[in-house]
């Protein structure tokens, strides 16, 4: 990928999945058997996809047997790091049935087929201008995002390894009382915190498992803001158009019957493409309503967690949660600001109908722009479960809970 795009990697691009950082997120969603495509899947990527579902399932209900054998055992720092690694498993659950959902697919195929402006770059130079303004942009955050995803899964891997060879669980005698970390504990069978082929077997078990949570949940997040940047792209699109709608020739005082006929056709295409706007929103809700939920339920309890963890003040917490928790109230904070854009521009819409010559057209036209008007007026933002409005108030109130349940918890932790 060119770390500053120009536009020239579109030259000879065929269809919008030909894109660079969209062939990086079908590939990263089909290494763990999430992307949408069962007509072109092979029998080895069928059962990758249960292989890799039945591992998730595994973890999870091997590390909550963990905790419920020994939560009496566990110092409060650890019993808050397994809760940490049970929440963040159920997240990755949640999306990887997504691809069992018929209209995650639909949603899917809408998006690359209809709604990416690729499918729309030749309809207007300013429709060009704006597929390249949007393209630059999904560029630049894919690879943020996949760069945060690679930093993330190697200190979480990682930190355990070198608290491990600091403290000498590999040296042959081994110290007393000296025990191996994991980044993930669960309840096996088997010895894993002294036994060193116990551990090498969990610690290539947690490397896998980490890979594909961390690609659940950022590639996932990487993939609803790209649909989000999309449909900003069309109500630029959509404004930009009706802000510069025709007025009649000879600047007379109402349109011609032959120009209002162009008029009314020109009214119907972009309700047309504000029709599109709406329902592909509405699918975006129903599909990924649950998911968004259980997102925000999630780092409202992780987030009070994590700085639980940091607050230790150790460098070695400091380096091993701290990376964790910057990418992850990141990923909170960037998904809730994209998701207000949908809203922003929404706003913007009502005025640039409004800026429409519709003085100077006849009644039954003026009636569409009223028509028009109307539904533009509707609010337009993404619900999770029609419940709570995904955007800036909801992830304010979220940092502001997280922070409050932060000191009671290091209240009761000092005590």
């Amino acid at each position: 990928m060119r770390l500053i795009p120009d536009g020239s990697e579109l030259v000879g691009i065929q269809k919008s999945e030909d894109i660079t950082y969209l062939r990086f997120v079908k590939y990263s969603l089909r290494m763990i058997g999430t992307w949408p495509d069962k007509e072109n899947d092979s029998k080895f990527m069928i059962f990758k996809r249960h292989f890799i579902l039945v591992m998730e399932w595994f973890t999870f209900i091997t590390s909550i047997l963990y905790l419920k054998f020994n939560v009496k055992r566990l110092s409060f720092f650890i019993l808050g790091h397994t809760y940490i690694t049970v929440l963040l498993n159920v997240v990755g659950l949640s999306r990887l049935m997504l691809i069992y959902l018929k209209r995650y697919h639909e949603l899917t195929a809408i998006f690359l087929t209809r709604v990416h402006l690729f499918n729309h770059k030749d309809k207007s130079d300013y429709a060009m201008k704006t597929h390249i303004l949007v393209h630059k942009i999904s560029h630049c955050f894919a690879m943020y995002i996949f760069g945060s995803m690679i930093t993330g899964i190697i200190l979480f891997n990682s930190i355990p390894m070198y608290n491990n060879i600091v403290s000498g669980a590999f040296n042959n005698p081994r110290p007393e009382n000296a025990t191996f970390q994991h980044a993930v504990y669960y309840s096996l069978p088997f010895d894993y915190t002294t036994s060193l082929r116990g551990f090498l077997v969990v610690f290539s078990c947690n490397l896998y498992i980490t890979t594909i949570c961390s690609s659940c949940i950022c590639v996932f997040d990487l993939f609803l803001s790209l649909m989000v940047f999309h449909l900003w792209g069309h109500y630029k699109i959509l404004i930009y158009n009706l802000e510069h709608f025709p007025i009649p020739s000879n600047d007379a005082i109402i349109f011609s019957v032959e120009e209002s006929k162009g008029v009314i056709l020109r009214l119907q295409e972009n309700i047309r493409h504000h029709n599109l706007i709406i329902d592909f929103t509405s699918k975006m809700s129903s599909t990924f309503g649950w998911i968004l939920l259980l997102y925000y339920a999630f780092h409202q309890v992780s987030g009070c967690l994590l700085l639980l963890q940091c607050s230790k003040l150790e460098p070695r917490a400091i380096v091993q949660y701290g990376p964790l928790t910057i990418i992850l109230f990141t990923q909170l904070i960037q998904i809730s600001y994209v998701f207000e854009l949908l809203g922003t521009m929404n706003d913007k819409l009502p005025d640039a109908i409004y800026s429409v010559p519709w003085e100077r057209m006849h009644v039954n036209t003026r009636k569409l722009v009223l028509v028009f008007l109307i539904q533009s007026q509707k609010p337009m933002h993404i619900k999770a479960m029609s419940m709570v409005s995904v955007g800036v108030q909801t992830m304010a109130s979220i940092l502001k809970t997280s922070v409050s349940y932060f000191v009671m918890l290091r209240t009761i932790a000092t005590e």
